[in-house]
């Protein structure tokens, strides 16, 4: 367990101090600190707004409390699972220790428990002083007592999906072929995109809100049981909470049978499979050569995208720029409000809609291209091998980002035109800026990447070290911000009685924005490429 904190750890920061399970511990209490005066500042400023709920108020927070930590445990240890390399895996010295298939379950759920416990801390030092000024303390112990019971329930569930993800890894292994490479992307898209819309903010506050008006037919549903014990606590009804607190204890007791008995089933390790064609091939003219691109680009281009299908690892940073938009754009879809009415938006609407959507593109492409030099590994070797230019190699890296991330640009650009009806011009627009957006954040994460890679194979590759991560979010933010900046300011004059083409003018500054800050970052990023090539090749 100890051995697989640490791992943990190494996984996501450096060497050091932070490799100690204790540093957990201190963390977590920092942050349970922090936020108990977080807590208390709520508290006060809740006082002084008039006809306020609080009831309500405190049953939404109490309640969303352990039906969060279900889903932020689950969601983090499903992380952790599609961030694992298959070959480590199987190299892993927990396959060969004498240990029983209980033992690693309840090992392996405790390591998660204890890995994110400075989360639960958050939520527990928040919610302390509200208990004591509204007078709930019984409810509160309840609710501590709950939320550890939640957080190992989702620590437990993410231990039946790891064993099912295992059987049916071993048999796409065996049948191989494009088909498995598709359904394993889709279905890790489709995991992604479910568990973060079950556990989105808006659902957990429309879902209590429905179990404190009294929805009985949300009783019959597991994962709703913590919360409805600490919701009857706070309606002192000490019966239906001593009922739910049991049911949710017998769901933990069953979840973690079940995550043994699979384990006893399906422990296997990830082989090894070889498929052969039986047919060749014989290389013809590019048919991208209309878009200037040589045989040696496209076939770095095939080989960009072969690499990242095929390793688990990987898949889930090409998702990423799919899924973004969507969890990020979500919101709109439960606020009506949000939407207007008529057949059409004013460009001014149109741009503030599609900002979100924006937003999630670009972090996307970012993400993606901060982690393309570091996936390259021990293949560093071929590439010194080879009679390849650093441009041609950085040029191949930013195609492949802007063509993965395009899809979610599209896809948002579907989404925002049917759900916000905007024009055909200003979806075109959305279109042409998202474009530029992509190409400045991967450049950018090229540039970020290429200086600060992270070429380690462990169980958790990361791909980009720490501090890179930090520099390229913290500037990747700020190209966001400096390309929306000038529409921001043009959608104020116009809403003063200013002219809607300083809308169009704002536009194009911003457009001109994002394509400097793209040939900036590509320029920059030939220097630290070339210096690995030619580390590499000596």
């Amino acid at each position: 367990m100890i051995s697989r904190l640490r791992s943990a750890r190494r996984s996501f920061v450096p060497r050091g101090l932070t490799s100690r399970p204790l540093l957990i511990a201190v963390i977590g209490v920092i942050l349970f600190v922090v936020s108990l005066l977080g807590g208390v500042a709520t508290e006060s400023f809740l006082k002084v707004i008039p006809n306020l709920d609080v009831q309500s108020l405190v049953a939404i927070i109490f309640g969303g409390i352990p039906l969060f930590f279900v889903g932020f445990y689950f969601t983090m240890g499903l992380l952790w699972e599609l961030n694992a390399s298959a070959e480590s895996e199987s190299a892993d010295s927990v396959n060969w220790l004498p240990i029983s298939p209980s033992e690693y379950v309840f090992a392996s759920s405790l390591s998660t428990e204890y890995t994110y416990s400075p989360g639960l801390m958050i939520g527990l030092g928040f919610s302390l002083p509200i208990a004591i000024f509204t007078n709930n303390l019984p409810a509160y112990s309840v609710l501590v007592f709950l939320a550890i019971i939640a957080s190992m329930t989702g620590s437990v569930g993410i231990e039946v999906l790891r064993s099912a993800l295992a059987r049916a890894s071993s048999s796409f292994n065996r049948v191989g072929g494009r088909p498995v490479i598709v359904l394993r992307i889709v279905a890790i898209m489709l995991i992604l995109v479910l568990t973060q819309l079950l556990f989105n903010g808006f659902i957990i506050s429309n879902v209590i809100g429905s179990l404190v008006s009294g929805a009985s037919s949300l009783s019959f549903v597991p994962i709703f049981w913590p919360t409805l014990a600490v919701t009857k606590a706070l309606e002192s009804d000490v019966v239906a909470s001593g009922l739910f607190v049991i049911l949710s204890l017998a769901l933990f007791g069953g979840l973690s049978g079940l995550a043994v008995f699979m384990k006893k089933r399906f422990w296997v390790l990830p082989s090894t499979s070889i498929h052969l064609s039986g047919k060749g091939a014989i290389t013809g003219p590019s048919r991208l050569g209309f878009l200037g691109m040589s045989q040696l680009s496209v076939a770095l281009l095939r080989r960009e995208l072969r690499s990242a299908t095929r390793r688990k690892e990987v898949i889930r940073l090409i998702v990423l720029p799919l899924i973004l938009p969507v969890m990020i754009g979500f919101p709109f879809f439960l606020t009506p409000a949000s939407r207007p009415s008529g057949a059409s938006s004013p460009p001014a609407v149109s741009a503030i809609l599609g900002a979100p959507f924006l937003l999630g593109v670009g972090l996307g492409a970012l993400v993606l291209a901060m982690t393309s030099m570091g996936q390259e590994g021990r293949t560093l070797w071929n590439l010194g091998a080879l009679p390849l230019s650093a441009g041609r190699i950085v040029r191949a890296k930013l195609l492949f980002t802007s063509l993965i991330t395009s899809i979610g640009l599209i896809a948002a650009a579907i989404v925002s035109s049917l759900l916000f009806s905007l024009s055909i011009y200003s979806s075109v627009l959305l279109l042409i800026i998202g474009f530029i957006v992509i190409l400045a954040e991967a450049s950018l994460g090229i540039a970020i990447g290429s200086r600060f890679p992270d070429f380690s194979e462990g169980p958790r590759p990361r791909f980009v070290t720490v501090t890179g991560s930090i520099i390229g979010t913290v500037l990747g933010f700020i190209t966001l911000g400096l390309m929306v900046a000038p529409v921001v300011v043009a959608i104020v004059l116009a809403s003063f009685g200013g002219s809607q083409a300083f809308v169009s003018v704002a536009i194009a500054a911003s457009g001109a924005v994002g394509l400097a800050v793209a040939f900036v970052g590509y320029r920059l990023s030939i220097g630290p490429v070339e210096k690995i090539l030619s580390d590499v090749s000596t």
